[in-house]
C-alpha cells in the first residue's frame, strides 16, 4: 500500500510574477523522504493569454506531471481537495510554471 503524505503538515504559500516575455515559475526543492503536496494554484494574466498554460514538472526526473491550457486571463484556480495533488514518489523537486502567454502574469501556490 502506498503511503500518503501528512495532511496536517504546515502549509506554505509561494508567489511569483513575471512580465510579458517570461514564464512565472515557483520551484519546490526536493526534500528527502517527503512529498510535495499541492493544495491549490491560483493564477491570473493581465489579459487573455496567447498559448497560456499551467505546467507542473518533476524536475528531479524531468517529467511533466500535470499540464492544462489557459485561454482566459482569469483569475483562475485549481483546488486539489483535502488530499492535495502529489507525485508518486517522495524526495523529488517540483516546478510550477505559468507559461508566458504574451501577458504580465501572477502565480500563487499553496503547498505542504
Amino acid at each position: 500500500m502506498k503511503a500518503r503524505p501528512d495532511t496536517t503538515a504546515i502549509q506554505d504559500l509561494a508567489y511569483n510574477t513575471a512580465a510579458s516575455g517570461g514564464d512565472s515559475v515557483i520551484d519546490l526543492a526536493a526534500a528527502d523522504g517527503e512529498y510535495h503536496v499541492l493544495d491549490w494554484i491560483i493564477w491570473s494574466y493581465a489579459a487573455d493569454p496567447t498559448n497560456g498554460a499551467l505546467v507542473v514538472t518533476d524536475t528531479t526526473n524531468n517529467t511533466v506531471k500535470f499540464s492544462v491550457d489557459i485561454t482566459v486571463g482569469g483569475p483562475g484556480e485549481l483546488v486539489f481537495g483535502d488530499r492535495g495533488m502529489y507525485p508518486p514518489i517522495k524526495g523529488i523537486a517540483l516546478e510550477v510554471k505559468l507559461v508566458d502567454g504574451d501577458q504580465t502574469k501572477k502565480l500563487n501556490v499553496q503547498s505542504r
